[in-house]
């Protein structure tokens, strides 16, 4: 007879005798089925059919069923016949060796007795259709056989673990440790045929035993205590098999949990596992051994394929993921440094992983933690601001900002925080006027983190997103833009311009979708009036600028004639991105009128051709946007109090103000310009190699 389970030994113990009594009270009904039973024997003909053919087998098994006694059937013996006739198969498929984990891991023990109660339900759903009429009288009389292993058995079956568990100890001590078993593509198939036909857990359970072994061979020597090496259930000699075993583990397991755990997901985007199941009771900590060796992965593999198929697949398995604080936290961690040094496409995939597991996070702990971590890992990924990563921290920087649109609170509370941290390091600065606090303030990651927050602020309070309804995040507009007017101003110095000219374009971005007023005109104007223009450059030799990757000029461009000329066309295209944002407003032509004038005082007192040159036309421009703007407000009947009426003009107005026109020629002609210097480089690179 087959080895009685935990479950089987705890019936035996604690209801047997229940049992007993119940079969003596219904000692006629016993009989009169055990007859019936004799009498199906002796109609039954012999079987000469092929044993082989599966169906025939099925058959067998219920003859045989049906010519057990019933004392017999209740000790067990409907299991024996069909255990022993696992244990052949497997044999006959493994080439008799044994697979079965001698000392595994306890966190996966209970997915064996998981499959073994299935395979209980299993063998009565037989019984109820081979002898209707004794499954009828084992529902009338005997429901603990029916309902056997579905009783959770909390402390009694708790303590019993622990015995054997310690058991198992004891006997360890004194016995040689065993060899590990060499995975095979043969196991690996033979474990797919189960997880496919079945979902079985037992393969299940093998196949994580095997992935954690696999992940952990790197840290087989001296990883154990004593520094003795830790005994693996199964040891990864081949690299075809590593593959496939990791390939197996990642497809495989999202599929066996939605069989046996499906979940639901809510309209707030959150996930609803049944956590009160006895099947999730038994598959939570293989859950977690799975996210565990998954982060492991993800931090040690490098080929970026597998990296990538290990992310698109670990996704489909978050909804299980939330129930353990600790493994989602290291999980995060992982999906940040591949979101932050990975190739495009698995950041990519990383940040579809991250924003899933931000989401649908169960409380405000675990998604502060996903923004906060978000955070940090944009700064660091920043410092190092160059030609060649400029797209990947672009990638971030958008690819992060859709996080803080998820969690409206969360996000508040995030960036009034992160936003106060940027305004005392500049109130430090400006107090102290040490190198250090100006140290803090003037780096690409301070630079960094202000453009990161107009372009959060600018997606979450966007006019067409709000739609009357003003956003939570609107009050941290008005504190963002003095930290970055102050930021503007901190270095005057010449040097320092292309600072300011960053400053100016992320708020640009900030007008352009809130419609919020931001005074950027004198910022700009304070560069036209520098000593930079007001002196005749030197001529230099040097190559140009790129002010992408600049916020601090080397000191051999000061007052240089190529140098000027650069800050002369960006930061003319500047005003004129900013006078466009206001074209169309009732007061453009009394907005305008300051800046006309210091305009032509530049024109006439600066000795530099090119800005000149670009200023001309752009008063042409801002004179013929005024006079767009009194012909139409020429018919207008309201006043100037009437802020209702102010906001609303020219608002049904499709037609385009000059400006605007003038600036959508100007980024046709900046766009292709960059399109031909990308070009020469390609073609100059190509030439030096």
């Amino acid at each position: 007879m087959a080895k009685l389970n935990k479950r089987t030994k705890k019936f035996v113990k604690n209801k047997l005798d229940q049992t007993i009594q119940q079969r003596r009270d219904a000692k006629k009904k016993l009989k009169y089925v055990q007859k019936k039973g004799k009498r199906g024997e002796e109609a039954q003909e012999p079987d000469e059919m092929d044993a082989a053919s599966e169906p025939e087998a099925v058959a067998n098994e219920g003859t045989a069923a049906s010519r057990m006694g019933v004392d017999e059937f209740l000790r067990g013996g409907f299991r024996e016949g069909m255990e022993e006739a696992e244990e052949d198969e497997d044999e006959e498929r493994e080439g008799g060796d044994h697979y079965d984990d001698v000392e595994d891991d306890d966190d996966l023990d209970e997915v064996d007795d998981l499959e073994d109660e299935e395979a209980h339900a299993q063998d009565l759903a037989k019984l109820a259709e081979t002898d209707p009429e004794f499954y009828k009288y084992l529902q009338e009389n005997d429901q603990d056989l029916l309902h056997f292993g579905q009783d959770n058995g909390n402390d009694e079956e708790d303590e019993e673990e622990a015995e054997d568990a310690s058991a198992k100890m004891n006997a360890g001590d004194g016995s040689e440790d065993e060899s590990e078993r060499i995975l095979t593509m043969d196991m690996l198939r033979q474990w797919q045929k189960g997880l496919l036909r079945h979902r079985s857990p037992r393969a299940l359970r093998r196949l994580l035993l095997a992935f954690r072994a696999a992940l952990d061979s790197g840290e087989s020597n001296g990883a154990g205590r004593g520094d003795e090496p830790s005994a693996k259930a199964y040891q990864v000699q081949d690299s075809r098999v590593f593959s496939k075993l990791i390939v197996t583990t990642l497809k495989y397991m999202p599929m066996v949990m939605e069989s046996h755990v499906p979940y639901k997901k809510g309209a707030d985007g959150h996930f609803k596992v049944p956590t009160n199941t006895p099947k999730w009771q038994v598959l939570y900590r293989p859950v977690r051994s799975y996210f565990l060796s998954v982060v492991k992965l993800l931090r040690t593999l490098p080929e970026p394929d597998m990296v990538y198929i290990a992310l698109n697949e670990s996704a489909k398995m978050v909804p299980y993921l939330h129930h353990d604080r600790r493994v989602t936290r290291d999980y995060v961690r992982a999906l940040l440094e591949q979101w932050t040094s990975g190739t495009d496409e698995n950041r990519l995939a990383a940040f579809s992983c991250l924003y899933v597991t931000t989401a649908s996070a169960l409380d405000e702990e675990m998604g502060d933690f996903c923004l906060k971590s978000t955070y940090h890992a944009l700064i660091r990924g920043t410092k190092i601001t160059k030609p060649h990563t400029l797209e990947q921290i672009a990638l971030m920087k958008n690819t992060a900002c859709e996080l803080f649109t998820l969690h409206p609170d969360a996000s508040y509370q995030q960036a009034f925080g992160f936003i106060r941290q940027l305004a005392i390091s500049l109130r430090n600065c400006l107090k102290l006027k040490t190198q250090e606090q100006f140290q803090t303030v003037l780096n690409w990651p301070y630079l960094h983190c202000l453009d990161f927050w107009s372009l959060v602020l600018a997606r979450t309070c966007h006019v067409d997103r709000e739609q009357g309804t003003p956003s939570h995040m609107r009050p941290l507009i008005y504190p963002l833009v003095q930290v970055a007017l102050g930021v503007g101003r901190l270095v005057p110095m010449t040097r320092y311009f292309p600072l300011r000219l960053h400053v100016i374009q992320s708020m640009l971005r900030l007008i352009q979708s809130t419609h919020v007023y931001i005074p950027l005109a004198p910022l700009i104007i304070e560069v036209f009036e520098s000593s930079e223009f007001q002196r005749r450059g030197k001529g230099a030799t040097l190559k140009p600028l790129d002010l992408a990757t600049t916020f601090r000029a080397p000191a051999a461009y000061v007052r240089t004639r190529i140098y000027a000329d650069q800050l002369a066309e960006e930061f003319v295209y500047v005003l004129q991105e900013f006078l466009a944002t206001q074209a169309r407003h009732i007061a453009y032509p009394e907005l305008i009128i300051p800046m006309t004038v210091q305009l032509r005082r530049s024109i006439k007192t600066s000795p530099n051709v090119r800005l000149s040159e670009s200023l001309r036309p752009l008063l042409d421009k801002m004179r013929q946007n005024a006079t767009w703007i009194e012909q139409r407000r020429s018919a207008v009947e309201f006043a100037p109090s009437d802020q209702a009426q102010v906001d609303a003009f020219l608002q049904h107005n499709t037609d385009e103000a000059p400006l605007q026109q003038a600036l959508r020629l100007a980024r046709k002609v900046r766009e292709q310009k960059q399109r031909l210097l990308q070009t020469n480089a390609h073609i100059v690179e190509d030439d030096e190699a």
